[in-house]
């Protein structure tokens, strides 16, 4: 019962994060096809607003973390790494909320998913758990 309460748990990091990873992507592809530069488009003035360094590299790492990082938790590959980069940029987000007096409660949330995950790993319904048996 534990390993399908991990692939629940699992999917459920996968959509949550998917969705938001998904939509950041479309703004890219938008802002490219305008010719508008990546310091001005996403996530990249929020970053800057905030005060983190670095706003375009982590406006993309927070983009890719919740595209492909979602996907790899979601089927349950590289888990505990991908797991823990959510769970890093759940911090960051979960900090811009708190610092900008938003709705903080999504960002907690996902950031438990993804702690727990990082140290439970993905369980036996994963490729993580079919790599291990076959090594």
């Amino acid at each position: 019962m534990i390993d399908l309460g991990l692939l629940l748990l699992r999917a459920a990091g996968f959509l949550l994060a998917f969705t938001f990873g998904i939509q950041k992507i479309g703004w890219y592809v938008t802002a490219f096809h305008a010719g508008k530069p990546l310091s001005s488009i996403g996530l990249t003035p929020l970053i800057v607003h905030v005060g983190f360094p670095l706003p375009v590299i982590l406006a993309l790492w927070i983009t890719l973390n919740e595209s492909i990082g979602a996907l790899l938790v979601g089927i349950g590959f590289l888990t505990r790494f991908a797991a823990a980069s959510l769970a890093l940029g759940m911090v960051g987000a979960l900090y811009t909320s708190v610092r900008l007096d938003e709705d903080w409660l999504r960002a907690a949330l996902y950031l438990i998913i993804f702690v727990g995950l990082t140290f439970t790993s993905a369980g036996k319904f994963s490729i993580d758990r079919m790599l291990k048996k076959s090594s």
